[in-house]
């Protein structure tokens, strides 16, 4: 009778605490602006499993995330002023009529500036050969050299960069690198002391720290830049390590090369994370010259996160030329976990007879997420979209191609994370000629990977459905 009584008393006090946080955590979850999906993500994961729920949300809820919001958009409009001058009205913006006018206009309203012309734009497929160039640019730099990535390994790539970079500092060089403080957690500062030793500087984006409020593994910076003399840049999805150079196991990424005009925009968008991370401001002259036209390419870069609430340009762009396509629409993402308007954007393409096609990895490294997008195909499929997977090596390359005058290429997945939590950076291109070399290369990708059908995904394994079932209740919040 004692023991009964006993766990009885421990029962409520268990039921007691249970809905202590369900009654804390509901309301803020409920009034955060998030994407309904998400939001009934973490209802569920709330009331079912309250203390998981609870570690969860203090990990990636981000409580404090409109404080974090307000601090970012005080940032850029402190530096605004000086910025402006700098990066407006120096280069002739791109006009046009009919549907590629119609998403310039949409372009301009996302960062009042739109797309500029006179650039060069390269693309690189095999990792090798994108170190090579990022290092012959390094060895060229005269001036500075700014990096920022969300990953830096200790690995023989990162070790090569670094080494490059110390002997640029030597020399005279400024070297400013911003690396994400959980995408680099294991890359800590005497890795790099090196490079600091030689006069170069070196931060970390919103350090973690485990024994305060600034606990949280949301908000991170993805973005991958490289802006030398601010002349040239580099763009993309590779981040620094063996795998995205072709060491070891290497992926299957994609990068490009940009000159011209439209170098500002990078070296702007290093500049606001710089000033966010030191409250170093750079915006001044000596790194936003004024750039001549070096080709015929119209191209913009675009930023996007988490003070970006209001539009998120990167996935409205892309989701309102889903929109406008009528011949084809390609896309290659690792993580394909579409919110609801991308979704059914791309099925409505399809349905329309567009040739709506989709590349992502067959084995990801990342099983949940992998499982997710498995979940998300089946709709897609039955509306028409072709769909292809790699088995044989993990595909990290972040495209989307429009027609023959749109495409966009950069450090945005199609997910959720992407598209609300991360900082991303996205170079965008209205030009026939880049267009018809992503497409020629996105052909070669697909090449003798087998075509996923719906009768291949009705003899899925239950338990694989089963996952994946699961994965997608978890979307959201992957």
């Amino acid at each position: 009778m004692f023991s009964e009584l006993w766990f009885m008393g421990h029962a409520g006090w268990w039921l007691l605490a249970d809905a202590l946080i369900v009654g804390l955590l509901l309301p803020k979850v409920i009034l955060q602006r998030r994407e309904t999906g998400a939001t009934v993500a973490w209802v569920v994961v709330i009331i079912l499993l309250p203390y998981v729920g609870l570690l969860m949300f203090w990990l990636f809820g981000t409580v404090r995330l409109r404080l974090r919001r307000r601090k970012r958009r005080r940032i850029e409009q402190k530096l605004a002023p000086s910025l402006e001058p700098l990066t407006h009205g120096r280069s002739p913006v791109m006009q046009a009529r009919g549907r590629v006018g119609s998403l310039v206009r949409l372009a301009v309203n996302l960062d009042t500036q739109g797309p500029l012309m006179g650039n060069q734009v390269a693309i690189f497929r095999d990792g090798a050969a994108t170190f090579d160039a990022i290092e012959r640019e390094i060895l060229a730099a005269q001036d500075h050299i700014h990096l920022l990535f969300y990953i830096w390994a200790v690995d023989q790539t990162g070790k090569r960069v670094r080494d490059l970079l110390v002997a640029a500092a030597q020399r005279g060089v400024a070297v400013r690198v911003l690396i994400d403080d959980v995408g680099s957690y294991g890359t800590r500062k005497t890795f790099f002391q090196p490079l600091i030793e030689a006069g170069g500087k070196v931060e970390w984006f919103l350090k973690v720290n485990p024994l305060s409020r600034q606990l949280t593994l949301n908000n991170r910076n993805h973005r991958k830049i490289i802006v030398v003399d601010g002349t040239i840049a580099f763009i993309g999805g590779m981040n620094i390590g063996d795998e995205y150079a072709g060491i070891g196991e290497p992926w299957k990424d994609l990068h490009c090369r940009v000159a011209g005009p439209v170098v500002n925009s990078c070296q702007e968008i290093f500049s606001q994370d710089w000033f966010h991370s030191t409250g170093e401001d750079v915006a001044n002259l000596r790194y936003f010259p004024d750039i001549p036209a070096v080709g015929d390419v119209y191209a913009q870069v675009l930023a996007s996160g988490p003070a970006d609430e209001q539009w998120r340009a990167i996935p409205t762009l892309i989701f309102a030329a889903i929109n406008f396509a009528k011949q084809r629409v390609w896309i290659e993402t690792p993580y394909f976990i579409p919110d609801a308007p991308i979704s059914m954007a791309l099925r409505t393409a399809a349905l329309r007879g567009v040739d709506v096609r989709l590349l992502i990895p067959g084995k990801s490294d990342h099983p949940l997420v992998g499982a997710a997008a498995n979940y998300f195909i089946d709709e897609l499929i039955d509306a028409g979209v072709k769909v292809y997977q790699d088995f044989v090596v993990m595909r990290h390359g972040k495209a989307v191609i429009v027609d023959e005058w749109f495409a966009t290429v950069g450090s945005a997945n199609m997910d959720q994370r992407s598209f609300w939590l991360n900082f991303e950076a996205n170079l965008f291109v209205y030009s026939a000629e880049v267009n018809r070399r992503l497409g020629e290369d996105f052909s070669m990708q697909i090449e003798g990977l087998e075509q996923v059908t719906a009768q291949k995904r009705r003899q899925a394994p239950p338990r694989q459905k089963l996952l994946e079932a699961f994965a997608r209740l978890l979307a959201p919040l992957l």
